[in-house]
């Protein structure tokens, strides 16, 4: 029998368990027969680089996204809110405490700072080790790339347990595997199919911390598991396991976590918890530009507080997408909104070609020119019509006939439908996801940016896209592409051309932008879906600009 606290007697007693389940014992005492549960910390493990997943640039381990939430939320939010968490961090360490910080401040964290995080002698064993001070009492450890479906073993811990779950026999060298049944014989590394997941609960932690403080080096880095070696008694628990550790691994874990509420891009993602969003950038410079930037938009953006360099945060916005909405005369007010708010505020500044030669011509080339001659540009024909290597399709623009055009006015950047929220109980509008300039202003961009940003999402809706609802097929040089259009946004569309037609703007220039922003973005999705939604928008976007070549040509 064990000993513990009995919150029920006030006093510490003996107890002895009932196996209520596969995951968990169930304790009772025996002076009251009541249920025991156990106080415990939770450590969780996050000190390293993680080399082996660099999905988002820059971003640590800790915090790639699953379902717009960060790895390591799926651990915390397992918890009781009493239960105090204890975080190795080293690299990187500042994103994981002020991200945690900004949407956890009700709950204790505690951080322990690891110095040695990356050379010989580091490794999961040293980051655990350097927690020893807060961890002297029953404690759950787990390495912050391992999620678990089942949630009911964080309820306490009362006896030493380990994480275990299968894995194909082909990848086995990847991983520390198991033998045993119910129990523990021994861990070992060559071949098997029963692989330790990285997640433990240590009831006897005195035997524990003697055991892992006789250090051992394994492949240059200091293991957890020797910590086991003072254990006696250790159950096996079976999780179903999804693993954020490697590429691989992490896109196979998105293929279950695949309802994502918005899309990630290779240098930024955003993150949605409870009343808060937050939104990451590799490069810190966007980040203070789009705060600055709210200054210009006329009360039409949400407050943000910055988080660290790489982040800001805003309250999450309760409403409606303008591409969820069906009535018409909400798409008129939002149009007629940003003419009044932004459209009509116009100041002429000396920079201002340079920065539309920058934003439409130069960036366009830029990102485009991996694509140059690449397999996917080999293609012949899209959905029956013959295209031309898009380095040729370029050429053919006529740039300055758009720089004539363009008007200096006060901007949003990236104004789509699901960056546009209305709140129908104040009947009003607000803008998210704000570019943080244009070339290099901040206050004044080109009216047509807008414009043709609205009409780009207005074909391809971000919700049809997080939905898979497109798709293409490649037989030989010919490519079929289908997409899904809502039917809604086919009638904001006709609303949107109108108002262009009736406000003198070029219904022309608004259509090659548009256009033009599928190619320019198509590079920036690399990971996303597997690449395969960054590849349509490159074939869609050479379809588009094809035919409105052709038609400029036919009526030249």
């Amino acid at each position: 029998m064990k000993t513990t606290f009995c919150k029920n007697c006030q006093s510490h007693t003996r107890i002895y368990s009932d196996f209520g389940s596969q995951y968990e014992f169930v304790y009772y005492c025996v002076d009251c027969n009541d249920e025991v549960s156990f106080n415990y910390k939770f450590c969780i493990l996050c000190a390293g680089k993680g080399t082996r997943n660099n999905d988002v640039d820059g971003l640590h381990k800790a915090l790639l996204p699953l379902e717009n939430k960060p790895v390591i939320s799926y651990l915390i939010d397992k918890l009781d809110p009493k239960v105090e968490v204890v975080i190795a961090v080293g690299y990187k360490s500042e994103q994981i405490k002020t991200y945690l910080d900004e949407v956890y401040s009700n709950r204790k964290i505690t951080y322990v700072d690891v110095d040695n995080y990356d050379g010989v002698g580091s490794g999961p064993g040293l980051s655990l080790l350097s927690c020893k001070e807060e961890l002297q009492e029953p404690f759950i450890f787990t390495s912050v790339d391992t999620i678990v479906k089942e949630d009911s073993v964080f309820n306490f811990v009362g006896d030493n347990w380990l994480g275990v779950s299968e894995v194909p026999v082909e990848n086995s060298m990847d991983y520390c595997l198991v033998k045993g049944s119910k129990y523990l014989d021994t861990l070992y590394y060559g071949t098997g199919n029963r692989a330790y997941i990285g997640m433990a609960g240590v009831y006897d932690y005195k035997d524990f911390w003697n055991a892992l403080e006789d250090r051992k080096i394994m492949k240059d880095e200091y293991q957890v598991i020797h910590g086991f070696d003072g254990l006696k008694d250790i159950r096996l628990i079976d999780f179903t396991w999804y693993d954020t550790g490697n590429n691989k691994s992490y896109i196979d874990t998105k293929k279950v976590f695949s309802n994502d509420i918005v899309a990630n891009k290779s240098d930024e993602a955003i993150f949605i918890h409870e009343d808060k969003v937050i939104k990451y950038f590799n490069n810190s410079e966007k980040v203070q530009k789009r705060k600055n930037r709210t200054e210009y938009l006329s009360d039409m953006c949400p407050e943000i507080s910055l988080v660290n360099e790489n982040m800001y945060s805003y309250k999450y916005i309760s409403g409606d997408l303008l591409s969820t909405v069906t009535d018409e005369t909400l798409m008129k007010k939002f149009l007629d909104n940003c003419q009044s708010k932004l459209w009509s505020n116009s100041k002429t500044y000396d920079s201002f070609y340079d920065d539309c030669k920058e934003m439409y011509e130069t960036k366009t080339k830029q990102r485009l020119t991996k694509l140059f001659d690449s397999e996917l540009d080999k293609v012949k024909f899209i959905n029956g019509v013959e295209v031309k290597p898009i380095e040729v399709m370029l050429d053919k623009i006529d740039w300055s006939g758009i720089y004539s055009k363009s008007v200096p006015t006060l901007f949003h950047g990236d104004l789509q439908p699901e960056n546009v929220i209305y709140d129908d109980k104040k009947n009003s509008f607000v803008l998210i996801d704000w570019r943080q300039s244009f070339g290099d202003s901040i206050e004044y961009g080109d009216v047509y940016y807008d414009l043709s940003k609205i009409y780009h999402a207005m074909l391809i809706n971000g919700q049809t896209i997080m939905k898979n609802m497109f798709n293409f097929t490649r037989i030989g040089t010919s490519v079929t592409l289908d997409f899904y259009a809502k039917s809604n946004l086919i009638l904001f569309m006709n609303i949107f051309k109108q108002f262009c037609q009736d406000s003198n703007y070029s219904w022309q220039n608004v259509e090659l932008l548009g256009i033009l922003h599928y190619l320019n973005i198509c590079t920036l999705y690399d990971n996303f879906k597997g690449g395969k939604y960054g590849n349509f928008l490159f074939l869609y976007g050479k379809y588009l600009l094809t035919k409105f070549l052709n038609k400029e040509n036919n009526n030249g």
